[in-house]
């Protein structure tokens, strides 16, 4: 990220492993499946045709694959915030970018599920003021300690009103 004069990083990160438990949840079990079967089917007498080490190797494949599309989808996405700006960007091979001064912002919401709660992580929505009818949108999904985050940039909007109002 290239910063202005004056300005500094005060958080950049990815969304945490922890708010994608979900994923790990659902397919991890769908991708023990094909070793359970193949335990079953062999402890029946009734054999798969495969020897059971090589349905271990299957299943082994898929959790790697599940683990990595997980990381990829969480490095695919990352979040800054500096002492001037808001910046989500988003993809790998395309990219979408999307920055914000903090005298625009208007509305800060914070959502945690239950779940979200148990896991210290959340939402954070910035609301912006745009050009258009419509105001722009910051999401930052998935971030742990999401109040540390509204803090920090209340606390460094409310500087750059300060400064702003000053004439600093």
């Amino acid at each position: 990220m290239d910063l202005l004069p004056g300005e500094r990083v005060l958080f950049q990160g990815h969304p945490s492993w922890r708010s994608q438990l979900g994923h790990f949840v659902l397919w991890l079990p769908l991708a023990l499946i094909p070793l359970v079967v193949a335990v079953a089917l062999d402890a029946n007498g009734r054999g798969t045709g495969l020897p059971v080490w090589q349905w271990f190797l299957v299943s082994a494949v898929l959790v790697i694959i599940v683990v990595a599309v997980d990381a990829i989808r969480r490095y695919a996405v990352f979040y800054a915030v500096t002492t001037q700006r808001l910046r989500v960007r988003t993809g790998i091979l395309s990219r979408n970018e999307q920055t914000t001064r903090f005298d625009r912002i208007q509305n800060v919401d914070v959502r945690q599920s239950l779940m979200d709660r148990l896991l210290r992580v959340g939402t954070v929505d910035f609301d912006t003021a745009g050009a258009s009818e419509r105001p722009d949108h910051f999401e930052f999904r998935g971030i742990a300690d999401p109040q540390g985050l509204v803090r920090i940039v209340a606390e460094n909007s409310d500087l750059s009103a300060g400064r702003s109002a000053t004439g600093i």
